[in-house]
């Protein structure tokens, strides 16, 4: 279980990073800062400013999404895999839905969030099942100085 582990670790660590670097990059208002009926004090909040994108949804997509993938890993020939991976759609759609009644989401907030968790949460375990993943292929880097940020590489 520790290399599971470890890999539920990285993709949730590439989605915080990934929630972390969209929020210091955006200053969108969240939907409830244009409710007049809200106290102005509640509205121009320090978390008022934080919409683009959904976390909540995000992280959602990334748990749910790696247990759906790491699941199928371990039983590839079930029939249960559609209702797995169901289960993980709901999760997320439920969460972005009620973010979004709750006044804290616009749409393109939660749509955004679902993407980027589940795709860390299946291609973080798909891409260290490959096996010429670190030899061949691509490899990523961190960036630091003027900038900061990623190298991608990928090497044919």
């Amino acid at each position: 279980y520790l290399r599971l582990t470890l890999l539920y670790l990285e993709a949730m660590s590439i989605t915080g990073v990934t929630y972390s670097t969209s929020q210091q990059l955006n200053n969108r208002l969240r939907p409830f800062t244009y409710n007049q009926d809200i106290p102005l004090l509640q509205r121009t909040s320090g978390g008022a400013r934080n919409s683009f994108f959904s976390g909540h949804t995000a992280l959602v997509a990334t748990s749910t999404f790696f247990l759906a993938s790491t699941w199928d890993d371990y039983h590839p020939d079930s029939d249960m895999k559609w209702v797995i991976y169901g289960g993980a759609t709901l999760a997320t759609v439920l969460t972005g839905h009620f973010r979004m009644r709750a006044g804290k989401h616009f749409p393109s907030d939660v749509i955004v969030g679902g993407l980027v968790g589940s795709l860390s949460g299946l291609l973080v375990p798909k891409l260290h099942k490959n096996k010429e993943f670190g030899q061949k292929g691509l490899s990523v880097l961190p960036v630091s100085g003027e900038y900061h940020g990623l190298r991608l590489a990928y090497r044919f």
